[in-house]
């Protein structure tokens, strides 16, 4: 069952919690004009879309949506207002009510996600998530793990860690920056698995280059070779339309202030609920059962206002639906990596083929350092993006929110026509 569907079962329930400080219902901004793929390349839609939903500077055009998502207005209400809950009400509503309006969070989010009741733990974010996850696996001495360059920083560390104080052998998969089909991916994976290999972290949206991997049929082949499998859904939940048990895979993290639009501070641990026992808890817990997904959780009092936000982002996300997202956020990567591909001197990143990325994409120009061409394109240009290199390659990361416009790239392309021009 897709996302979509499941939204609609829980769409009844969720105006009506009682729990919350604001309904969902409450908090929905007036929008009379509907939703739905058919307004994918409305441009005069997503202006009247942007007023309504969202309050961002016009100072400059931030397509650096990457790092996280600017929340509605609607959940930036409930956010400030639930802070206000919490500061006047202090530890009689966390030692009276908090919790047990937690557990129906959780549970509502289990429903967005597909899962089994008890598979799901909200987290800090899907760092603290995988930590949770690769610690707990118990790998040791010698146990070959498989990763890529591309996979994001904090992940690679933690492997890096083990590796140090552990002994394991990490080996890196040569994941192609333009695969010309999903088994070109598969291969360069398993390739690299031996009789030692005992984990591969497979990250679903790559957070540098935007490429989507086919997870589900890497880990298919992984798990018949006894390999255990590690998801990072960090920028792909609530982006493209999947439920987790989509993605084949027995542990995965994930962020709720990416593409889902909850305040900061929140991501979701999945483990499905036949290995939840076989994972050694990072945070000390002699409480629970070996098989009570909260032994795993045991790391402190949460954010509660931003916890107590999440329904509401929940509501933006029922109301919009994932699908609409993910084809608005598509269009306007493909509006401009289409006419930046044909750009003397452009290197683009992030595969050709459209169901290949999403809103994600990044570029470099030849003879320029990243750093120096963000400068330039903010400095002279008002376009806001970020620096980083991969594998040699020079990246300058391009990532729309839903707020953005197609005049936002049209003043992008203008800027790497022009510096492109004198590079």
């Amino acid at each position: 069952m897709k996302r979509r569907t499941a939204l609609k079962k829980l769409g009844l329930g969720m105006a009506s919690m009682p729990f919350l400080s604001f309904s969902g219902k409450d908090q929905v901004v007036h929008w009379d004009r509907g939703y739905g793929l058919e307004y994918t390349s409305d441009e005069e839609y997503w202006k009247q879309f942007k007023k309504a939903y969202y309050a961002v500077s016009e100072d400059f055009i931030n397509l650096e949506n990457g790092y996280f998502g600017i929340h509605p207005k609607s959940v930036h209400d409930a956010y400030l207002s639930n802070i206000k809950k919490v500061n006047t009400l202090g530890s009689n509503y966390m030692r009276n009510d908090f919790f047990p309006e937690l557990a129906q969070i959780v549970q509502s989010l289990e429903t967005f996600s597909g899962v089994e009741e008890g598979e799901l733990l909200i987290t800090r974010n899907a760092t603290e998530a995988l930590n949770v996850i690769i610690q707990g696996l118990r790998l040791e001495k010698g146990d070959e793990v498989l990763l890529s360059r591309h996979d994001y920083g904090s992940m690679i560390e933690i492997f890096e860690m083990l590796e140090q104080e552990e002994g394991i052998v990490l080996k890196i998969v040569p994941v192609p920056f333009d695969p010309k089909d999903d088994q070109e991916v598969i291969d360069a994976y398993m390739s690299q698995v031996t009789p030692k290999t005992k984990c591969a972290l497979l990250t679903h949206m790559m957070h540098l280059t935007g490429q989507i991997l086919p997870v589900a049929k890497i880990a298919r082949a992984l798990k018949a070779e006894g390999v255990e499998v590690v998801a990072d859904a960090a920028h792909s939940y609530a982006h493209v339309d999947f439920n987790i048990p989509d993605l084949e895979v027995d542990f995965l993290g994930a962020n709720l202030h990416k593409w889902f639009s909850s305040p900061l501070g929140a991501g979701l641990l999945y483990v499905k609920k036949d290995r939840i026992s076989d994972l050694r808890a990072l945070y000390g817990d002699s409480r629970l059962p070996k098989d009570d997904i909260r032994r795993l959780g045991h790391y402190g009092t949460p954010a509660t206002p931003v916890v107590m936000t999440i329904p509401i982002a929940l509501q933006f996300n029922k109301d919009i639906t994932v699908p609409v997202k993910e084809a608005r956020l598509r269009h306007l990567n493909q509006y401009w990596t289409q006419q930046a591909r044909s750009i003397p001197k452009v290197i683009m990143n992030t595969p050709v083929d459209p169901n290949r990325s999403c809103a994600i994409a990044s570029f470099g120009i030849e003879g320029i350092k990243s750093g120096d061409l963000v400068k330039r394109l903010y400095d002279e240009y008002g376009v806001f993006t970020v620096a980083a290199s991969l594998e040699g390659r020079q990246v300058t990361r391009v990532t729309p929110g839903l707020y953005s416009l197609q005049t936002d790239f049209d003043r992008l392309l203008e800027g790497i026509q022009a510096i492109a021009k004198k590079a």
